[in-house]
């Protein structure tokens, strides 16, 4: 005869009742189940084949059953029915293409592949992207390119804030220490953060590198230092007999009119000679300072020589006034657009007389980039 109504499921495997089984020794009260009872009233307990209350007679935590009394002596005299306990399961169906609408919590695990539009009502939390409704606060689009506040990369991937319709765009970093944004060359070791804009929340200080070394530094009171900006300074030795005749010296480079480096930012000071790092207008300052000028020197000429211009200075000596009587000593400027690798000396020369003017330690020179 055939079967009327829904067929039965065969497909899944259900499990009898379980039981436990004690002997009871007049003392003990406390016994141990196979299976842990949600309540009281979740197993049935019978002592000599009375069923007793759930509600007074015994208790239950976990697998340990409690009587309230000792249970008499006996064999097997003591034995409990787990009758709620869940006896079957169910597995889903592989597809499903009816809608279905929960109204509990749905914990998934694995890996979970969703075809078509995942909507969401509520809050969506997870351990990466918080959406509170705002379709547009963050896109991923097909070129991994991720937009915030703005569905379409224009161009500036791959990662982009704000829109042209908003007045501001703000990137906040909050850090009780430090707070970096690195540029790295490579995914491990000091390349990683090979540039870096460094601010400091501890002393409220910002430092930009490059190459790894701080270009650039701004102190809590808004005072700028470079650290690394091209720029040297020397001073002149005490040389005798420098010039007076006419003789040309190249200070720093020509015998007997040396030099000693006072400071020097990136090793582009040689002796007398500073080599431009990079292309840019530098300025050149010093002071000449001679002495044992006898009365019949005159014309003395500064040249702040460099690979494209040089700048003179040519005075009479004889007509302006010296410290002393046998001493002279005055400031030079300058700025020179240099390229780079371009040189600078400084050569200085005095004539009408004899070659017995001295240069002495007061004499310097210095050179710096100012952009």
């Amino acid at each position: 005869m055939a079967y009327v109504g829904t067929p039965i499921d065969t497909t899944n495997t259900f499990q009898s009742l379980t039981g436990d089984r004690f002997d009871g020794d007049g003392s003990a009260v406390a016994f141990t189940l196979s299976t842990a009872p949600a309540s009281t009233l979740d197993i049935e307990v019978f002592v000599g084949n009375v069923r007793q209350d759930p509600n007074s007679a015994y208790t239950v935590s976990g697998t340990t059953l409690t009587f309230t009394g000792a249970p008499p002596s006996g064999t097997n005299n003591i034995y409990v029915v787990h009758q709620a306990k869940a006896v079957g399961t169910i597995d889903p169906p592989a597809t499903e293409t009816i809608a279905k609408t929960f109204s509990g919590g749905v914990t998934l695990s694995g890996t979970t592949t969703h075809s078509g539009a995942l909507n969401v009502t509520g809050a969506f939390n997870s351990v990466g992207i918080d959406d509170n409704g705002d379709a547009t606060t963050m896109t991923i689009d097909t070129s991994e390119n991720v937009n915030i506040g703005d569905a379409t990369n224009r161009g500036f991937g791959p990662v982009q804030m704000g829109n042209a319709s908003t007045a501001q765009a703000y990137l906040q970093m909050l850090s009780s220490t430090a707070g970096n944004i690195h540029f790295g060359d490579a995914t491990s070791g000091d390349a990683r953060f090979i540039g870096s804009i460094v601010y400091r929340h501890d002393t409220n200080l910002m430092k930009f590198q490059t190459n790894g070394a701080t270009g650039l530094q701004i102190d809590s009171t808004g005072a700028v230092t470079k650290p690394l900006q091209p720029a040297a300074s020397y001073r002149g030795d005490a040389e005798a007999n420098l010039t007076g005749d006419g003789t040309q010296k190249t200070i720093g480079v020509t015998s007997g009119a040396g030099v000693t480096e006072l400071w020097d930012n990136n090793a582009d000071l040689s002796g007398g000679t500073f080599t431009a790092p990079v292309t840019g207008k530098y300025l050149i300052t010093g002071q000449v300072f001679i002495e044992d000028i006898a009365s019949n020197h005159d014309n003395m000429l500064v040249i702040m020589e460099t690979s494209n211009r040089s700048y003179y200075i040519a005075l009479n000596i004889s007509t302006l006034g010296r410290a002393s009587a046998s001493s002279f000593g005055f400031p030079f400027c300058a700025v020179a657009d240099m390229d780079a690798n371009d040189t600078h000396v400084l050569k200085l020369s005095v004539s009408g007389g004899s070659k017995v003017i001295d240069m002495v330690d007061l004499f310097t020179c210095q050179v710096t980039l100012l952009g």
